[in-house]
């Protein structure tokens, strides 16, 4: 089973690295830990503790220790900050608008 797994992660290296190479490509891998072109220490923690987490659970569920909640709390610390982000960030917030009208009248006058 490790060794399909290997293989696997070789298999998307593979993919990912040739797709930075080709130059019709807008990938690059080095933007992944570069921020303005210089080194980002916080995007190189986020990149190494999304591969560690994701590892843990290929490891659950290899050996049979997978539970919901396991992959509850996964998709919380992944999936969560992504839809968030997406949720309240539209820069075009749906907005209502009140219109109201002033009529004068004159006492006395029909």
């Amino acid at each position: 089973m490790l060794v399909i797994l290997f293989m696997g992660l070789v298999f998307v290296a593979l993919s990912v690295w040739r797709a930075h190479c080709n130059p019709e490509n807008n990938i690059n891998v080095v933007d992944l830990v570069l921020q303005n072109g210089r080194f980002d220490r916080v995007a190189v923690v986020f990149l190494a503790a999304f591969g560690v987490t994701t590892w843990l659970m290929v490891d659950l569920e290899i050996n049979g220790k997978m539970t919901e909640g396991y992959l509850g709390l996964y998709a919380a610390a992944w999936v969560g900050p992504l839809v968030a982000k997406v949720v309240f960030s539209q820069k075009t917030m749906p907005t209502t608008t009140m219109t109201a009208t002033v009529t004068e009248t004159k006492e006395g006058k029909p």
